[in-house]
């Protein structure tokens, strides 16, 4: 008999136990919107079986377009409120369902107007670091119909990708195998990234510290500032030498990039930068967002490698976390701590590659030695 689909049940599990450890007498806040509702509900009945002490915000969906219909001074009512604030100083987890639902139409609000409605992320994560907030953004708030469509994918089959994503990997061998990654590609000088695809692509390491998203946020993590993590989990990132990479990256996986999907796209790559640049689906919308000025933005700046295997290759929002699978992105990797500011921002993916450290293999065909 095959085993049943994991259910909101078993994400709440996944959330509150594995990825915040959320204890007896904890206070944890879970927000949400309409069509993610099931999946917050769930987290307060967990939050409640462990004994802590849930509030669910829930942000309207019409009610939201209401107010920027009939209240357009967004910036008068879009940032947040003392109650708010005071809220997340006191809250010790927090979970987090993005929205809203209508991506499309969010997309098309003029920018100032994205801007306002936005403008508090960074506050936020500030206030959240300081008040050392466990926090798990849950993808599934991306897994709207409409967000679907846009990208032509099955909304129902994409909610139990991510669904599997979350709940079926064991939480504590991924944080191994994030560690033993990050460490291989922190101490290493050359990578090395082939496929049979026809990708062969050199960088150079400096030392720098990878970034883990292992799904997990202990007490190291809340040491290292890093007091959030994502579900469903699974990349370990590093800042390359901005000006090392040399070859060509084909990408076999496609890349959901903003409001964009990118197929098959090629780069070839001198000296660093981008000098050519090909996609079989999806050169128009990538030539739109590369033509305007962007310092920066031709360099390639970031690897990852995905460490999930409970997810199928090219799941939307999570294509780079599948196992062994390798992500370049050009532009920006200052989040990384890398050197490159850059307001562009793009990646490809290859799937079932081959990566070599210092000539010793990391991943082999998709299959993480690490």
């Amino acid at each position: 008999m095959a085993a049943a689909e994991p259910g909101p049940a078993d994400l709440a599990q996944s959330l509150l136990g594995g990825a915040l450890g959320v204890r007896r007498g904890e206070s944890v806040i879970i927000e949400t919107w309409n069509h993610s509702l099931p999946y917050a509900a769930a987290c307060v009945v967990e939050a409640r079986r462990r004994g802590a002490h849930p509030m669910l915000l829930l942000e309207d969906e019409a009610a939201y377009w209401r107010s920027v219909d009939l209240a357009p001074a967004v910036r008068r009512w879009s940032g947040v409120g003392a109650h708010e604030w005071a809220a997340l100083a006191k809250a010790n987890a927090y979970v987090f369902f993005p929205g809203p639902a209508d991506a499309g139409r969010f997309a098309g609000l003029p920018e100032p107007t994205r801007t306002a409605l936005t403008q508090y992320n960074h506050d936020w994560y500030r206030r959240a670091r300081r008040a050392r907030l466990r926090g798990v953004r849950c993808l599934l708030g991306y897994a709207s119909d409409g967000r679907a469509a846009q990208w032509g994918v099955s909304a129902a089959a994409w909610r139990g990708q991510l669904l599997r994503g979350a709940v079926e990997p064991d939480l504590p061998a991924l944080v191994r195998d994030a560690r033993r990654t990050a460490e291989r590609l922190r101490r290493g000088k050359v990578l090395r990234v082939t496929s049979a695809n026809g990708t062969d692509l050199t960088l150079r390491l400096r030392g720098r510290r990878p970034y883990v998203d292992d799904g997990v946020v202990g007490p190291p993590d809340l040491a290292a500032g890093h007091n959030m993590t994502v579900s469903p989990p699974g990349t370990v990132t590093v800042a390359v030498d901005e000006r090392s990479a040399e070859g060509m990256a084909i990408a076999s996986r496609p890349s959901f990039v903003h409001r964009r999907r990118l197929e098959g796209g090629q780069w070839e790559v001198t000296g660093g930068h981008l000098v050519n640049h090909w996609y079989t689906d999806g050169q128009e919308a990538f030539d739109r967002a590369y033509a305007p000025p962007a310092r920066g933005k031709e360099f390639v700046g970031s690897f990852s490698v995905g460490i999930n295997p409970a997810l199928a290759p090219g799941v939307p929002q999570v294509e780079d976390q599948e196992l062994g699978a390798v992500t370049l992105a050009l532009g920006d990797n200052t989040v990384y701590g890398g050197s490159n500011r850059s307001a562009f921002n793009s990646w490809i993916v290859v799937g079932e590659a081959t990566v070599a450290v210092d000539g010793a293999p990391l991943v082999d065909r998709g299959k993480l030695l690490a």
